[in-house]
Parts: structure tokens; C-alpha cells; sequence
């Protein structure tokens, strides 16, 4: 195992610790490290994007259910659109790679990955002057579930198109919809998660096939192995970092992680590399 391939392990794995306890899965920085870094193709990128931020996505939900910090009501009503979500842009990524190349999946990644940094931003400040102290969590019904729905197709599409687990975009819409604290917004994202990934993973291995092609990739053995060392990663992680850590300070972690990916997506696009 060559030294750029250990680099990438430990970065994925660092990947998941730090972002177990926000309600991501870490897609936004997987699939740049595999495009970059082991120099895989997009197709298979995106598919072991999504595996592990499935691994991710387990392993920090149940932290986060340990420790009361999920609500499986909105939970259950996020999956009902997200799942289809999925499925749909599963398809439409493999069409946009067969016939507009890679640099089509680039670009929408480039426009996600600033909208997370903003939003980012603006729940930091938002946090500072919060005060949950007499907050109620409302029902899933009405005109709020209808918006809430329509929120996670969105986040469930982008996972299908692009290899992440919509987390970041789940976390901002419990934030901004439901007034969810930050652990019950990355406890309920991880529900969501935790369902809708392999269904990507799964829509994935029908629509091109890579599955076979990415076994031979990685081998049997880092394909076993990587997968449950990245469980234990995000459950740990979660659990160290709901008890010992301020949210805010993984944040600004977060916002300087997805900003080098973005970086270095605009680069690809002036020519500079």
C-alpha cells in the first residue's frame, strides 16, 4: 500500500469522525478524495462516496438516538420523499456522466458545496443569539410537513446526482424548518440517512454496474474492512463529541474542510490543474 493511498484512508477516516456529530456524512469530502487523491473514476467515486457515508450514518445515528438526540417522527416523514428523490437522480447522474462527462457532476458539486458553506455560516451566527429554552417540536401536518417533504426529495435527489449523503442539506432543513437544536437536527438527518443511502448505493450497483469494477479496485479485504473501521469512527466519534465538544467549534472545522474541496473543484475548472 503506497503511501497516497494511506493518506487517503486516514483522511477518510478523520472524515468521519468529525462529522458524525453534525449530522453529515461526509460525501462532500469523499468524493473529492477519491476523485483526487486514488484517482478513481467519477462512477466509482460516487459510489464508494455513498457506502460510506452510509457507514457514517449508522454509526452516528446510533449515537445519537443513545442520547435522545433524534426525532423519529420527522425522520419517518423525511424518508417518504427522500427515497424516491434518490432513485430519480441515481439515473439522472448516470446519464449526465454517459453523455456529458464528469465535469457536468462537478459543477452542480461546486454549486452544492457553496450553498453548504453559507448555510454553514449563517447557522453560526444564527446559534450565537439562540435560545431553545421554551421551544416546542411542532407535528408533522400541514403546510409545514408539505415544505419539509419537499426539502428532503431535494436532499435525496442530490444524494443520487451526486455521490453525498444529503446531510448537510437535511441538517439545514430541520434548522431552518423545524427550529431543531443542532444534535436533534443531526440526529433526525441521520434517520433519514441511514434509509436513504442504500438506496442509492443499490440504485448505483443496477443503473452502471460499477460494483464488480470497484471490488476489483479495492480488494475484498479493504472493502470489508474500510466499511466497519468507519462505523466505529462515526459512532465514537458522535458519542465523544455530544458529550466533550462544542458544535460550533466542528463547525468552523467543517466550513475549512469544504471549502478546500470546493477549491480545488475550481480549479478543475479554470484549467489551472
Amino acid at each position: 500500500m503506497d503511501l497516497v493511498t494511506l493518506l487517503a484512508i486516514l483522511l477518510l477516516l478523520c472524515v468521519a469522525l468529525i462529522f458524525s456529530p453534525l449530522g453529515l456524512g461526509g460525501g462532500v469530502l469523499y468524493v473529492p478524495i477519491f476523485l483526487y487523491l486514488l484517482d478513481w473514476e467519477i462512477k466509482f467515486a460516487l459510489l464508494g462516496s455513498l457506502i460510506l457515508v452510509w457507514m457514517v450514518s449508522l454509526g452516528s445515528r446510533l449515537a445519537h438516538q443513545q442520547g435522545g438526540h433524534a426525532d423519529k417522527e420527522w425522520g419517518a416523514e423525511g424518508i417518504m420523499t427522500a427515497l424516491p428523490g434518490t432513485i430519480i437522480c441515481t439515473v439522472l447522474s448516470a446519464i449526465l456522466i454517459l453523455f456529458l462527462d464528469e465535469i457536468a457532476i462537478k459543477v452542480i458539486s461546486a454549486v452544492i458545496l457553496t450553498w453548504v458553506i453559507l448555510m454553514a455560516i449563517r447557522k453560526l451566527i444564527s446559534d450565537k443569539n439562540r435560545d431553545d429554552s421554551e421551544y416546542t417540536i411542532p407535528k408533522p401536518q400541514g403546510g409545514l410537513l408539505m415544505k419539509y417533504r419537499f426539502a428532503c426529495f431535494g436532499a435525496g435527489a442530490s444524494s443520487g446526482l451526486l455521490g453525498i449523503g444529503g446531510g448537510a442539506l437535511f441538517v439545514t432543513t430541520n434548522r431552518s424548518l423545524l427550529h431543531f437544536d443542532s444534535r436533534r437536527s443531526a440526529g433526525t438527518s441521520y434517520i433519514i440517512e441511514s434509509w436513504m443511502v442504500p438506496t442509492g448505493v443499490i440504485a448505483h450497483l443496477f443503473v452502471d454496474r460499477s460494483g464488480p469494477s470497484l471490488m476489483q479496485e479495492i480488494g475484498l479485504p479493504m472493502a470489508v474492512l474500510m466499511p466497519l473501521i468507519v462505523v466505529g469512527s462515526a459512532y465514537f466519534g458522535a458519542k465523544i463529541a455530544i458529550k466533550h465538544f462544542s458544535l460550533r467549534y466542528l463547525t468552523f472545522v467543517f466550513i475549512a474542510a469544504v471549502s478546500l474541496s470546493l477549491l480545488r473543484y475550481l480549479l478543475d475548472f479554470t484549467g489551472l490543474l
